[in-house]
């Protein structure tokens, strides 16, 4: 597990959990995150982002922005956003939800009562734009 990044006023850089089952895009996400001073976390599908969302809550961390691919093999998008919805007891607030998607899936995405829908294929610049909006 990555360490905590800190921002040079020493404030926390907020976690961006990224749960795509494309490894170029989480890369390229990731990577992009990083630079903008957030902290990137992985997840394949939604079973793992439900892992790494429980054992990050031990240490009392939580993400700020689950970015979040719906068509995934194993747990999908839709599936993944009803649990973590059921099992988010947490006085800390739930994440913003940011759905990736492919063009067909979008209206889909709009009814799960996300934050925002990002089409691909789509800019980098696009998504980090959204996301300062929602940290």
């Amino acid at each position: 597990m990555k360490s905590q990044s800190a921002h040079h006023d020493g404030t926390q850089s907020s976690i961006i959990l990224v749960v795509d089952d494309n490894p170029a895009i989480r890369d390229m996400v990731s990577w992009a995150l990083e630079l903008d001073g957030y902290e990137a976390a992985e997840a394949a599908e939604g079973q793992e982002a439900l892992d790494w969302i429980n054992n990050a809550a031990r240490e009392g961390r939580y993400p700020a922005v689950i970015l979040l691919d719906l068509a995934m093999p194993g747990m999908d998008g839709a599936l993944f956003l009803a649990r973590l919805r059921r099992q988010w007891e947490t006085p800390y607030p739930f994440p913003a939800i940011v759905v990736i998607t492919a063009g067909a899936n979008s209206r889909s995405a709009e009814n799960l009562g996300v934050d925002q829908v990002i089409v691909k294929p789509f800019h980098v610049r696009d998504l980090l734009d959204a996301l300062r909006h929602l940290t």
